[in-house]
């Protein structure tokens, strides 16, 4: 598909379609318009390298959120969306049923970090299964006012 050919509407439906070529998609996801890259990073026909890139969208988190929940997303980009600065992303993160015990952590020690935790990232957290138990019991002791 060439982009230049493609009205407005072609090109969202492109990058919301999970039939939509992958080549296709990794251009979308370079276009300046904000809406075509959120669609391509929640579309799961998109590869990886190109989710990669969008993860690095530090304008608008929302690019970065629909990354974290996109079942390709590599889990270098799952550990380095761990630390984002915007607690969405990093809510979403902890939420993710692909996130490894490693990447909760990084979570965690991050949140911790933090002059003011957000207590929905600290509550999602301890809420997930694959949260180890020694972790689950320092949320227990530095953050019950959370729970």
């Amino acid at each position: 598909m060439d982009l230049r050919d493609m009205t407005s509407e072609e090109k969202w439906e492109a990058a919301s379609d999970p039939n939509t070529p992958k080549d296709t998609l990794g251009e979308l996801a370079k276009s300046e318009n904000v809406g075509y890259r959120a669609q391509v990073a929640k579309n799961p026909n998109t590869p990886g390298d190109a989710l990669r890139e969008l993860a690095k969208d530090y304008v608008y988190w929302d690019v970065r959120a629909s990354v974290v929940y996109n079942p390709n997303t590599p889990d270098d980009v799952l550990l380095d969306l761990a630390t984002d600065t915007n607690m969405n992303v990093r809510r979403y993160v902890a939420n993710n049923p692909k996130s490894s015990s490693k990447i909760l952590v990084s979570v965690f020690e991050y949140e911790k970090s933090l002059k003011e935790p957000d207590r929905d990232v600290i509550r999602t957290l301890y809420k997930n299964p694959k949260l180890p138990h020694v972790v689950k019991v320092i949320i227990e002791t530095l953050f019950a006012e959370m729970l």
